[in-house]
């Protein structure tokens, strides 16, 4: 499943001008640019996006109406949205179970976000969201000896972001949120989009996955990710290639790159002789630039081809 970033309601309640809240939008969809380089990510929000205000009396439908700022509103109507906070919190949860209050008011999408082990994003309007960690207080129905219903208090952090720099301690994390638990080849496939993007896959290496030992799936799993990473990294205008992020990756030399063409599934015959490696054994796994995409197709994991 994506990443959930659940939208700080609080930071959308400021009386900033439409200036400052477009400028401020402009530093959120660069949070959620970064956040999307890690894996797949969707927006949670307390109110579909159309009727959500982002400050008094402004709301987003006004924003996306000025034509200065198309580029960001159609980024914003790509990504994933998901209304209210309440549709992707557990089934079982029940109201007034559970609440959280941040700065002397109660929240629900900073609450949302701790409940999910998630992060939560906020629209820095203010220098108050500043900041990778919120500190919030946490009430919650509990049983006493008694056997009576009382409300127990603690102190919680919850992961947070309103501008890129404040992302950077939850960056190892993002990426490996999620990708440790899957166990399969099928899920790995089945999940392939959320957690690799900027991958594409012919339809053969489905097949290639459910090849793999388990020592060797892990390896692969790894691998992929640092792809996805270098991938999601690249600027095809600024360098010819990404900037391998760990990936111990190299071309086949020219008498060996006959022997890595494969037929994508438009049909077209291409050479996929850049490859990165994994253990154990002489693992290998075979790809192509798509510059046009900034994406990586991958048409081959296995041993050493010809070996």
């Amino acid at each position: 499943m994506p990443l959930l970033l659940f939208l700080n309601e609080r930071s959308c309640t400021s009386n900033a001008s439409p200036t400052e809240v477009g400028e401020a939008m402009d530093e959120l969809i660069r949070v959620l640019r970064e956040a999307r380089s890690w894996r797949e990510i969707a927006l949670v929000t307390q109110t579909p996006l159309p009727s959500s205000e982002l400050a008094r009396g402004y709301f987003y439908q006004q924003w996306a109406a000025d034509n200065r700022h198309r580029t960001q509103r159609q980024y914003i109507k790509a990504l994933r949205n998901r209304a209210p906070f309440t549709d992707v919190l557990p089934q079982d949860t029940t109201a007034g179970e559970i609440e959280y209050e941040y700065a002397g008011a109660r929240v629900e999408g900073i609450g949302a976000a701790h409940l999910m082990e998630s992060l939560c994003v906020s629209l820095p309007v203010s220098t108050a969201w500043h900041r990778s960690w919120l500190e919030v207080t946490v009430r919650t129905l509990v049983e006493d000896t008694g056997g009576e219903l009382v409300m127990a208090e603690t102190k919680e952090s919850v992961r947070h972001g309103s501008r890129p720099v404040d992302l950077k301690p939850h960056e190892q994390w993002g990426r490996s949120s999620g990708l440790d638990a899957v166990d399969s080849p099928a899920r790995l496939w089945e999940e392939r989009a959320d957690f690799f993007p900027s991958l594409r896959f012919l339809p053969r290496v489905r097949q290639d996955l459910d090849a793999l030992q388990p020592p060797a799936f892990v390896q692969v799993r790894g691998l992929l990710a640092r792809l996805e990473e270098s991938a999601a990294r690249w600027e095809p205008t600024v360098a010819a290639v990404p900037a391998w992020q760990g990936a111990n990756v190299s071309s086949e030399h020219e008498q060996r790159r006959r022997l890595c063409l494969f037929t994508d599934e438009g049909g077209e015959e291409h050479c996929y002789d850049l490859h990165g490696r994994f253990t154990p054994g002489a693992g290998r796994l075979h790809f192509r630039l798509m510059p046009n995409e900034g994406a990586l197709e991958i048409a081959y994991i296995g041993r050493k081809i010809g070996s």
